[in-house]
């Protein structure tokens, strides 16, 4: 069970807590008794240097709001003004490629700004620099436009102040499209079809665009108790289990691009009886995987346990596929075909992630004592 503390925050994000932790843990430390009065009111005094950094009296309101961890935070109320619009600048150089300049941007919209600026300090952003941002933006960033673009400066809006869709709604969307991805990789290498393998590659930015959008939203509600129930949260430790679900479903993605890259390049059909190992490989993976998201999302411990049983399974089946493929003399594709059972492969890996994660974070279903503990979500 967690201890209850008291948590002080302004609207600005300074933060202070009970035990009283600033700027040295040991020097800033005090500790205050609980004292009853009347029939039925518990009183604290708070901290007189904390008051006056709120510029707080006697008289003034504050908001008590009980977080998801059992803190209680203190929200001053007097002279409230509306929260501080998160707003940070890059300063660029000519020379900066049009990669340096994806992963700026990529990492200043992860770290939950919502205004971003991109100038230089003298001279012009250069056209395929400017072209990097746009592209970015369009192809990964979820409710994120270009509000100025002048030749010394891009600046950069999120305009989604709260989330569209919970954070277990946007994986489960992440896993439907890398599932589809998946199966139709799979199909478009039996039908020798060029046209589905190619719409299986455009999906991959599909998938990027959510996992952006959760990782931010997973970052903020780390720096906000009250963000982290809006998303569909209860406990901080859920963004741990989250995040590598996100990732995790972000590379099963990349591996179905890949084996859709991979099927272009094959220059015969398969054999029917090594494709029907891969095909009984890709059944078993994308069933893992299901099972995994679902034992996470649920939250579901037992699930999750027999998911990671049953990736087990995936590797008898790639063993069985490497060993006809190398008996097979008529198979000219040896080296692709390869790296197609290595993707598949690599995806029940993923999904058993994804299970171990859900297994971390139900713990408490088979803890004694602890198993009517509520680990539901929205």
């Amino acid at each position: 069970m967690r201890c209850p503390i008291l948590y002080f925050r302004n609207i600005f994000n300074h933060s202070f807590f009970l035990p009283f932790i600033v700027e040295s843990e040991l020097e800033q430390r005090e500790v205050r008794k609980i004292q009853f009065t009347g029939k039925s009111t518990y009183i604290l005094s708070l901290p007189k240097k904390w008051m006056e950094e709120m510029h707080l009296k006697a008289g003034d309101q504050v908001t008590l709001v009980r977080e998801a961890n059992n803190c209680l935070s203190l929200i001053p109320e007097a002279g409230r003004k509306p929260e501080h619009v998160a707003e940070a600048t890059a300063i660029l150089s000519p020379k900066d490629s049009g990669n340096t300049l994806r992963r700026k941007v990529v990492a200043m919209y992860l770290a939950g700004y919502r205004f971003i600026h991109f100038k230089l300090r003298s001279g012009r952003i250069q056209p395929f620099q400017r072209d990097a941002v746009r592209e970015i933006v369009r192809r990964n960033l979820v409710g994120t436009e270009i509000i100025a673009d002048a030749s010394d400066i891009i600046t950069l809006q999120v305009l989604l102040s709260l989330p569209e869709l919970s954070v277990s709604t946007a994986i489960r969307r992440m896993y439907l499209i890398a599932s589809s991805m998946h199966r139709d990789a799979i199909s478009s290498i039996a039908e020798k079809n060029t046209e589905l393998a190619t719409a299986v590659i455009s999906s991959d930015d599909e998938v990027d665009r959510f996992s952006l959008y959760v990782l931010r939203n997973l970052v903020l509600a780390l720096q906000n108790g009250r963000f982290l129930k809006e998303i569909g949260l209860r406990n901080p430790s859920d963004c741990l289990s989250y995040r590598v679900a996100v990732k995790s479903i972000e590379r099963i993605a990349d591996h179905a691009s890949a084996i859709a890259e991979r099927g272009i390049k094959l220059k015969e059909k398969i054999p029917p009886e090594l494709f029907e190992r891969i095909s009984k490989m890709s059944i078993l993976s994308l069933s893992v995987l299901g099972d995994s998201v679902e034992s996470l999302l649920k939250p579901d411990y037992q699930l999750a346990d027999k998911t990671v049983d049953n990736v087990e399974g995936i590797y008898n089946l790639e063993k069985d596929a490497l060993s006809l493929l190398e008996s097979s003399k008529s198979v000219h594709d040896g080296g692709t075909l390869k790296l197609i059972v290595e993707d598949i492969r690599r995806t029940a890996e993923y999904a058993s992630d994804i299970a171990e994660a859900a297994i971390n974070e139900t713990i408490g279903e088979v803890i004694e004592g602890q198993s009517t503990r509520n680990t539901g979500r929205r």
